[in-house]
C-alpha cells in the first residue's frame, strides 16, 4: 500500500514545480517532495490555473518525437516501420510482435512513462479544486474553480483512456481516495474515465473566442464521450452505442466539414477550419513536433539534404495496403482526393525525380505526407532542417465524429443513416461530388467491414488506427494481413493487442508485481 500523505505531499509539491517528467506511475507516487509547502499554500487558484495550463502542453508534447505519435503509427495495418529502422533490434518488435516486444522494451517504457505524470498532475488538480470549492462563497470563483476542474479529468481521461486501450487494467489516479498504485479492474478504469469526460462534456465552455485555441471544449468532451462509450471493452460493462450516439449528437452542430479536404493540412492556415474540435498547437521554434524527420525519406535526404522539407529517416510509412488502389489490392477509389493529400507518391524537387534508393529498397516507396511543413524548406526561409516541423495537429476533428456517429447508428440497426452519415465524408472526397458509384448503400454486416477501410482514407496517420483495431477485435487479423513485418514473422497473437507493463514499473512499483505482468508477457 502506498501512503496517502506521501502522495497528498507530493502532489501539491507538484503543483506549483509542474512538475511534468518523472518515469513511472510508481516513481511519481513514491518521491518525496523537493521543496517545502504547505497544503494551504498550494491550494490557490493562482497556483491551481499554471498547473492546468501546463497539461496541455504537457499532452501536446507527448505527442511529439518518435516516442509520441510515431511510436503509436508503428506496427499497424496502414503504417508500419521502414527497411532500415528493422535493424534496431529493440524498435523491430513494434511489427514483428516478436520476442523483441517485451517489458524491457526501452520504445515501450518511452510511451508508458510520458503519460504518468499528466495523470497524476490532473488528478493533483482535480482534488486541490474540490478543496477550494468546498470553501469558495463567490459564484464566479465557483465557476473558474469547475472550469479548471473539467479541463482537468478532459486531459486526465484523454490520457487514461490512451493507457488502458493500450495496457488495459492500469492504477486508477484519484488523489483523495487512492490508497494504492495497482492495476484496477477495467469497469473501474472505465468508469473514472467516464466520469471525467461526462463532468467536462457537462461544464465546459462550448467555446473560448479567438484565444485559448488549444483548450478543450464542451464539444470536445462530448465526442471523446462518445469514444469512450463505442471503445470500452464489452467486460468493463461501459460499451454502450445508444449512449455513445446521443453523446456525439450533443455536440455535432456545433461543426462542419471544411469543404476542401487539403486545408486541414495546411501549415498556414492553422486554428483555421471548422472542422477542428481540439488541436494541439506546434511551431518551428519552441514547440515541434519533429514528425518530418520520422516521415519522410532518407534517399531524399542523400540527395536533396534535410533542407528539403519532405526528406527524414523512414521511421514510420505507410503499408502498401494504405497506399495502393483498390485494383492493387489496397484501398482507394479513382478520384478519391484524400489519396495524393495523405500520401507522397513523387519525389520530385528542384526538377530532379530520385529513382535510384540509398540504403533501404522502401525510402522511395509512398510516404506520409500529412505532417510534411513547407516551413523547413531551405527555400522558405533560415530553418532548412525538418527537425523543425511544427504543423499544428487537429487532435479530434468532425470528419472523425462523423464516422463513429454513422458507426454507432449501424450498430443500432439504423444502417441507412449510417450510409448517408459516410456519404458525407466522401463526397468531400471527391471535392463536393460524389460519382454515384462510390456512394455507400451497404448492409449492415458490410458496412461493418467497410467502415474499417473509411477511417483509413479519412484518418490515416493521424493517431487514431490501434484504437479502432482493438475496440472492433481485427487487431491480430488485419495486422497480419497487411504489415509485411508482422506477416513475415508469423507470431503475432491475441495478446499483443496489449502492451507489456514496462520492467521499469514492475521493479518499482510494488503494487504491480511480476505475477501482475500482462498475459503472453509473463
Amino acid at each position: 500500500m502506498k501512503n496517502v500523505i506521501k502522495i497528498h505531499k507530493l502532489a501539491i509539491a507538484c503543483l506549483l514545480t509542474g512538475a511534468m517528467g518523472m518515469t513511472s506511475c510508481s516513481d511519481f507516487l513514491d518521491q518525496e517532495p523537493k521543496s517545502a509547502i504547505t497544503k494551504e499554500e498550494a491550494l490557490t487558484l493562482e497556483n491551481i490555473g499554471p498547473t492546468v495550463d501546463g497539461l496541455y502542453s504537457a499532452f501536446r508534447d507527448s505527442k511529439s518525437g518518435r516516442e509520441g505519435l510515431t511510436f503509436s503509427l508503428l506496427g499497424l495495418d496502414e503504417s508500419k516501420q521502414g527497411i532500415v529502422q528493422m535493424d534496431d533490434a529493440g524498435q523491430a518488435g513494434l511489427d514483428l510482435y516478436n520476442g523483441q516486444l517485451n517489458p524491457m522494451s526501452t520504445q515501450v517504457d518511452k510511451m508508458w512513462s510520458k503519460r504518468w505524470p499528466m495523470v497524476i498532475a490532473a488528478a493533483t488538480a482535480i482534488d486541490a479544486l474540490d478543496a477550494l470549492d468546498k470553501k469558495a462563497e463567490n459564484d464566479d470563483v465557483k465557476a473558474r474553480i469547475q472550469q479548471l476542474r473539467a479541463e482537468s479529468c478532459f486531459i486526465r481521461a484523454l490520457v487514461m483512456m490512451e493507457l488502458t486501450m493500450y495496457w488495459g487494467e492500469i492504477p486508477v489516479i484519484d488523489i483523495a481516495k487512492m490508497i494504492d498504485s495497482a492495476r484496477h479492474p477495467l469497469n473501474e478504469v472505465w468508469g473514472q474515465i467516464i466520469d471525467d469526460f461526462t463532468f467536462a462534456a457537462k461544464t465546459l465552455k462550448n467555446e473560448y473566442g479567438t484565444t485559448g485555441q488549444m483548450r478543450a471544449t464542451s464539444g470536445a468532451a462530448w465526442a471523446m464521450l462518445g469514444k469512450a462509450y463505442m471503445s470500452a471493452p464489452v467486460e468493463s460493462g461501459y460499451r454502450d452505442f445508444d449512449l455513445a450516439r446521443k453523446s456525439f449528437e450533443e455536440m455535432m452542430d456545433r461543426y462542419s466539414l471544411e469543404p476542401d479536404f487539403a486545408k486541414l493540412f495546411d501549415e498556414n492556415l492553422e486554428f483555421n477550419t471548422p472542422e477542428s474540435i481540439f488541436e494541439l498547437d506546434y511551431n518551428n521554434l519552441v514547440n515541434m513536433n519533429h514528425w518530418q524527420f520520422d516521415m519522410g525519406s532518407r534517399t531524399v535526404d542523400a540527395n536533396f539534404g534535410n533542407g528539403c522539407y519532405f526528406t527524414g529517416y523512414d521511421v514510420a510509412l505507410p503499408t502498401a495496403y494504405a497506399y495502393k488502389t483498390k485494383a492493387e489490392g489496397g484501398i482507394w477509389e479513382d478520384g478519391d482526393l484524400r489519396k495524393d493529400e495523405s500520401i507522397r507518391y513523387d519525389f520530385t524537387y528542384l526538377g530532379v525525380t530520385l529513382t535510384e534508393v540509398s540504403w533501404g529498397a522502401d525510402e522511395l516507396d509512398p510516404h506520409i505526407k500529412k505532417y510534411e511543413d513547407e516551413r523547413t524548406d531551405q527555400f522558405n526561409g533560415s530553418l532548412a532542417n525538418m527537425w523543425y516541423s511544427g504543423k499544428n495537429f487537429i487532435f479530434l476533428r468532425y470528419a472523425d465524429v462523423l464516422l463513429c456517429y454513422a458507426e454507432c447508428l449501424n450498430e443500432l440497426g439504423e444502417t441507412g443513416q449510417a450510409n448517408t452519415i459516410v456519404n458525407q465524408v466522401r463526397t468531400r472526397a471527391w471535392g463536393g461530388t460524389l460519382p454515384n458509384q462510390y456512394a455507400w448503400n451497404y448492409s449492415q454486416e458490410e458496412f461493418r467491414v467497410q467502415i474499417l477501410d473509411e477511417r483509413i482514407r479519412e484518418l490515416c496517420f493521424e493517431g487514431w488506427r490501434r484504437m479502432d483495431l482493438i475496440r472492433t477485435g481485427k487487431f491480430v487479423e488485419l495486422i497480419k494481413e497487411r504489415n509485411p513485418w508482422a506477416k513475415q514473422s508469423g507470431t503475432i497473437k491475441d495478446f499483443h493487442m496489449r502492451f507489456p507493463i514496462p520492467d521499469t514499473e514492475i521493479k518499482n512499483n510494488s503494487d504491480i508485481p511480476e505475477e501482475d505482468q500482462n498475459p503472453g508477457y509473463k
